[in-house]
């Protein structure tokens, strides 16, 4: 329950950002803007805890350490990363009491067993390197707070003894500084392990918190963008210098009287 509580929590959090008065985001807000970021390019890293749920109503916590990198110019982006996962979801009591009996009494006649009761404890918890990748969409790129959305897929190992895959879907919220960010992220996911065989489906709901920093530099910076507007206004008229009358002098006169007379 107070697990569940910190989440519901978490998720108002990232919600609320949304909507986020006009003062906090210094400028007019709208749901989706069309903000400039210092770099497309990012780096993050983040670490997360949650709740597991296998099949069959057995659940457990769960363990998230990921790092990735993100490329969005704009509001549209790409993300890929490593997410390591770890599973502690406790076997059932039927399973357990059965391991139990079978490796008490060791006999090579029931090799076999052994091995299918050591498969049948290692089933529910586990842990899992993926490789994640799946696109993004800010709502507000480059503003102090930035909502966003996720999803994709994630793929462990694919072979014909073993596979694991996860489709996962993710509410976050960008705090950006200036070369730098925070983040939170909501994230829900669905894992399919094939072991031995057997196929096992896992439910997953955690929250992530994590670090980011820009890197690179951006095609449109904002000198740019104002560069065009400098051009357009026409340059001040810059005043002529007013030429002084030279006064006639002496022989100018004394040559016009002359020709007078």
């Amino acid at each position: 329950m107070l697990f569940e509580k910190k989440l519901i929590s978490i998720f108002l959090f990232s919600t609320i950002s949304l909507f986020i008065p006009n003062s906090i985001f210094a400028e007019p807000f709208s749901l989706v803007g069309d903000g400039t970021q210092i770099s497309p390019f990012t780096a993050k890293i983040g670490v997360g805890a949650g709740q597991a749920e296998y099949q069959y109503g057995l659940s457990g916590r769960s363990e998230t350490y990921r790092a990735s990198f993100e490329y969005n110019p704009k509001n549209l982006g790409f993300e890929l990363g490593v997410n390591r996962g770890n599973y502690f979801v406790p076997p059932d009591k039927s399973t357990e009491f059965a391991s139990a009996m079978l490796l008490s009494a060791p006999s090579f006649d029931h090799f076999g067993y052994y091995l299918s009761a050591a498969a049948a404890i290692d089933k529910v918890t586990f842990s899992k390197t993926f490789l994640d990748l799946g696109p993004t969409f800010h709502f507000r790129p480059g503003s102090k707070f930035d909502p966003y959305i996720g999803a994709g897929i994630g793929i462990a190992d694919i072979g014909s003894k073993q596979s694991s895959l996860r489709a996962y879907g993710k509410l976050g919220v960008r705090m950006n500084f200036e070369h730098s960010f925070l983040f939170l992220e909501l994230e829900g996911a669905s894992i399919n392990r094939h072991f031995q065989g057997e196929k096992y489906i896992y439910g997953e709901g955690s929250g992530i918190f994590g670090f980011g920093y820009y890197f690179g530099s951006s095609g449109t910076s904002k000198q740019e963008i104002e560069s065009p507007k400098q051009k357009e206004e026409p340059a001040p008229k810059q005043e002529e210098p007013k030429q002084e009358e030279v006064p006639p002098s002496n022989t100018e006169d004394n040559k016009t009287s002359e020709e007078i007379r």
